[in-house]
């Protein structure tokens, strides 16, 4: 992979995480990465084009770093708590990447976001939601987790309040507490 496209994209990352996609334009991207904004380009037909990759990239590195983590483990409190200490861990390590994910959420969930690329960017977070929540069913499945809860709605509260409260400055132990009581059933804390 060319030096030149990387470079793009880690000036990329690094506007989107600070402004937003709104709020970066081609040339101050091609000037953060030393380029000039052909080479954009000719690299990525489009800002969206772009944007869709650093997306991509935040969402498959944050997957491999919380998903990795709990791989393994059977017991499922200890498979919980490591998920969702792995997960405070990217948020405060890696702020880049979650400043980028934080700041375009909302913006990527938004249904009137036209174009195929704003629909895969949806389908994306969607699948990883799913992962998140497939791990609460598994939780339900083992009788650990409360039955009454949404699976999809508690992987969409856990994800937002752990990125919102970490980037926030709280405490991410009363964060995980907070979770947790919410969602292990109360025999098996």
């Amino acid at each position: 992979m060319s030096s030149a496209r990387e470079k793009i994209l880690e000036a990329a990352k690094a506007a989107f995480s600070e402004k937003g996609f709104d709020g970066v334009s081609v040339e101050e991207i091609a000037q953060r990465a030393g380029v000039r904004k052909p080479l954009i380009y000719y690299y990525f037909p489009s800002k969206e084009v772009l944007f869709e990759e650093v997306w991509n990239r935040a969402l498959e590195e944050l997957e491999n770093h919380i998903f990795k983590e709990v791989e393994g483990e059977n017991y499922y409190v200890r498979k919980i708590k490591r998920f969702l200490r792995a997960y405070i861990d990217f948020v405060t390590s890696r702020t880049v990447l979650s400043k980028v994910i934080e700041k375009e959420r909302a913006s990527v969930l938004d249904e009137s976001g036209e174009g195929i690329i704003w629909k895969r960017l949806r389908k994306r977070y969607d699948d990883f939601l799913n992962k998140v929540a497939q791990l609460i069913e598994e939780g339900k499945k083992n009788e650990m987790v409360n039955p009454d809860i949404d699976s999809h709605t508690a992987a969409k509260f856990i994800t937002e309040a752990l990125t919102a409260t970490v980037s926030c400055g709280s405490v991410p132990q009363s964060i995980e507490s907070l979770i947790l009581g919410g969602l292990i059933r109360k025999n098996e804390s």
